[in-house]
This record gives C-alpha cells, sequence and structure tokens, in this order.
C-alpha cells in the first residue's frame, strides 16, 4: 500500500458522514438517530424561565431609578434659597444615622 494513494483527512470528512453509510444514518439537516429523545425534543424550547414577583418588582425599581433624573433641580433651588437666607440647619446626628445606617 503506497501513503500517497490515500486521500487527505480534513475537518469535514471525519464523523458519521465520512463513515461509509454514515450519512444515511443521520440526515444533515435532522436529529441524530443514536439519539433516541432527539426527535421529541427538536422544537421544543431547551428551557423554560420564569421570573418571580419580587424579581419583577425589582426590575420595575430599577427601571424608575434609572428613568429618574441624577440632579433635581426642585432640591436644589431650596438648598440654594435656604443656604442664601441662612435657614439652612446640618444636623451632624442625623448625618451620622445616615453613615451608620445599614438598611439605607
Amino acid at each position: 500500500m503506497k501513503i500517497n494513494e490515500q486521500p487527505p483527512i480534513s475537518p469535514t470528512s471525519v464523523g458519521p458522514a465520512s463513515v461509509p453509510g454514515g450519512a444515511a444514518r443521520r440526515p444533515a439537516d435532522g436529529p441524530s438517530t443514536t439519539d433516541p429523545g432527539a426527535a421529541g425534543r427538536a422544537g421544543a424550547p431547551a428551557a423554560k424561565v420564569e421570573l418571580s414577583t419580587r424579581s419583577r418588582e425589582l426590575h420595575e425599581a430599577l427601571r424608575a431609578a434609572n428613568a429618574a433624573p441624577d440632579v433635581r433641580p426642585d432640591v436644589v433651588a431650596d438648598v440654594r434659597a435656604r443656604l442664601g437666607n441662612g435657614t439652612y440647619r446640618i444636623d451632624p446626628e442625623q448625618i451620622a444615622r445616615g453613615i451608620l445606617d445599614t438598611t439605607a
């Protein structure tokens, strides 16, 4: 047997279709006949996902937070006015509670 008489091996010539009779066992666009459940699963989705009510609520809250502006002009105007007339009071205890509050 001469080596140069064998057909070259390529990635497309490896697999069931390259074996004599292999193409007849597995059509190119159909499921493999070696997997008995493949025919029943051909049109079925791979997985079904259902979101919980809590997940939907969190998604809606995130959507609302993302839609809200970063700067609230009404609050900024109020603070500027109170700073200007000297009525803006800073409460250090409230600031400390806000920093230490782990549920915020």
